[in-house]
């Protein structure tokens, strides 16, 4: 039995790293897709959204261009951001469409390792390229809502920093405003359903055959532990009192008597 157990997880083995794989390379790819959407050419933000319309799902990381004056009063910090791995916080600082009063849009000037590193929010106008996301907003607790930073950017938190309107949705400047390191972006476009679905099925279909291989392995057991079992029952009957021997025995006495 030792060769069919280690044939079993042989290819019960290989059949799940090879879903795993495919599995993989299924992911990578809608991945590379989503990141693909990102470089397309960017537009003006008014083209995108307007200040008073919900974030339009199908732009979720569309390039768009912002130009105007910067509201460095209302700058905050966005905690426990990731960066290559590295946690950190961003760097958010409002930026108006275009004169001091006209609506303003949240950018994500950069990332920083630490609260000591935050660089003086720069002032006068400026031309931001970067991608459009959606506001965040899952309901994590501020613990100190006293200080700048804050563990999600919302559009709620920043009105109470900004005298006027603010668009429903947030800028991540492709490069880094100043200096900082560029932020990643938290959500990407959604690709289509379509996309790798051939490694996909590729994957359920190696987890099928190691299922299969699983369950073969699984009725050669049961049939040789069957077999077993009834030899054995078969040696004891043979060899009980009374059994086919005893008889025969038994029948041998009574002739010769």
């Amino acid at each position: 039995m030792l060769g069919a157990h280690v044939l079993a997880l042989v290819c019960v083995g290989l059949a799940v790293g090879l879903g795993l794989w495919q599995h993989d390379a299924w992911q990578e790819r809608r991945s590379a897709e989503a990141r693909d959407l990102t470089e397309q050419p960017s537009q003006p933000l008014d083209d995108v959204i307007g200040a008073d319309d919900p974030f339009p799902g199908d732009r979720v990381g569309q390039p768009v261009e912002v130009t105007g004056t910067w509201l460095p009063e209302a700058t905050v910090l966005i905690s426990d951001r990731d960066d290559a791995g590295r946690r950190g916080l961003w760097v958010v600082t409002p930026l108006t469409s275009g004169g001091p009063d006209d609506p303003a849009i949240a950018v994500v000037r950069g990332w920083i390792a630490e609260t000591d590193a935050v660089p003086p929010a720069p002032t006068g106008t400026a031309s931001v390229t970067g991608w459009l996301q959606p506001p965040e907003g899952s309901g994590v607790l501020d613990e100190d809502p006293a200080d700048d930073v804050y563990p999600q950017l919302r559009v709620a938190d920043l009105v109470q920093r900004v005298d006027g309107d603010l668009y429903g949705a947030y800028v991540v400047a492709q490069d880094g405003v100043d200096g900082l390191e560029p932020a990643d972006l938290a959500a990407l476009p959604e690709v289509g359903r379509f996309t790798a679905l051939r490694n996909l099925l590729y994957a359920i279909e190696w987890w099928f055959f190691g299922a299969f291989a699983a369950f073969i392995w699984w009725r050669f057991v049961r049939d040789e532990a069957e077999l077993d079992r009834r030899l054995a029952a078969s040696a004891a009957d043979d060899g009980a009192p009374g059994g086919a021997d005893g008889e025969t025995d038994a029948a041998v006495s009574s002739l010769e008597a």
